[in-house]
């Protein structure tokens, strides 16, 4: 039966691994130093990369340190349509450019830090417009526009393009829209701040899911922070504090759930806050504090052996 014939890219990778393997034998090199060779190759280029790109951050932080303070020098000097332009117009411009940017791939990475500087500018040029232009003085109103605008601006691109970024702050400035409307709703303070975070650790559970999963971490903390938070400022000094207890618990079952490490660390560092406040509270004045304070010392050293392997378990389960 006739053998199918070979590509030309696969007689070339095979015509070069003869020429290695002569190459190795003239020489007396084994596969050890082969490997080794490569991997110190590899690891100076990306030694390289990582220093090129270090000193482009850097840079970039020095171009923007030096726009501010420019615009700090020449500000009393501006019309009110100058300091419009000088403020969102370079914010507007980072969106567009982070836009294009993602059409090419080759210039996909630089769309994270165009559209980091669209996030900064472009509300500070809102602020400006309003501050210059608007009659009233309704700060939080004007707060609750400016981040509401730009979290559509934000999502809907988010829902045409699926970029990371555009969704972090797409749902950052929705956070922080709602939070105010919620406020000017007089919504209480506690019951505004458990919603929210439940909300948050939530979306931060469905962002896990997805391919955007590297922003779930920063939200896991956020949302559990301001739940811990929230429930503590509900309950302090009341007598019902022990509430806390099954709460901090309960997150850090939540945790090895979701497999979130991060809410793991909230939960553990939430439970010794709350042993610490617990003690204060309850046992600081009696002749037992301390054999107390020696309880509570046994009780950390087991928390955090508890801690580590729960993030052993989360580990192991999160790996396939």
């Amino acid at each position: 039966m006739e053998q199918p014939s070979r590509s030309s890219p696969e007689i070339a990778k095979a015509a070069a691994l003869e020429q290695i393997a002569l190459l190795a034998r003239t020489h007396h090199l084994s596969l050890d130093e082969i490997g080794a060779h490569l991997t110190k190759t590899a690891l100076k280029d990306r030694s390289s990369a990582w220093l090129s790109r270090l000193l482009g951050y850097i840079g970039a932080v020095f171009v923007f340190g030096g726009l501010a303070l420019y615009m700090g020098m020449i500000w009393n000097d501006l019309n009110s349509p100058a300091r419009v332009i000088i403020t969102f117009g370079p914010g507007i411009a980072a969106f567009i450019l982070g836009i294009v940017t993602l059409k090419d791939e080759r210039f996909m990475r630089a769309s994270t830090p165009l559209f980091l500087k669209a996030a900064i500018l472009q509300p500070v040029g809102m602020f400006v417009f309003l501050d210059e232009y608007a009659s009233g003085d309704d700060t939080q109103l004007a707060a609750m526009v400016v981040f509401g605008i730009l979290a559509v601006q934000f999502l809907l691109c988010f829902l045409i393009f699926r970029r990371t970024t555009l969704l972090f702050f797409g749902y950052l400035f929705w956070n922080a829209s709602v939070g105010i409307l919620m406020d000017r709703c007089e919504v209480p303070e506690d019951p505004m701040g458990i919603g929210l975070s439940l909300s948050i650790l939530m979306v931060a559970w469905s962002i896990d899911r997805t391919k955007h999963k590297p922003i779930a971490a920063f939200w896991y903390f956020v949302g559990g922070v301001g739940l811990l938070w929230s429930v503590f400022q509900s309950v302090e000094n009341s007598a019902y504090d022990i509430i806390m207890l099954p709460v901090m618990i309960g997150l850090m079952w939540v945790s090895v759930r979701m497999h979130s490490r991060t809410m793991l660390l909230v939960g553990t560092f939430g439970l010794l806050g709350f042993l610490t406040y617990y003690t204060d509270q309850y046992f600081k004045d009696i002749t037992g504090w301390p054999l107390a304070l020696m309880m509570m010392g046994f009780m950390l050293v087991g928390i955090s052996y508890m801690a580590v392997r729960l993030s052993q378990k989360i580990k192991s389960e999160a790996s396939p």
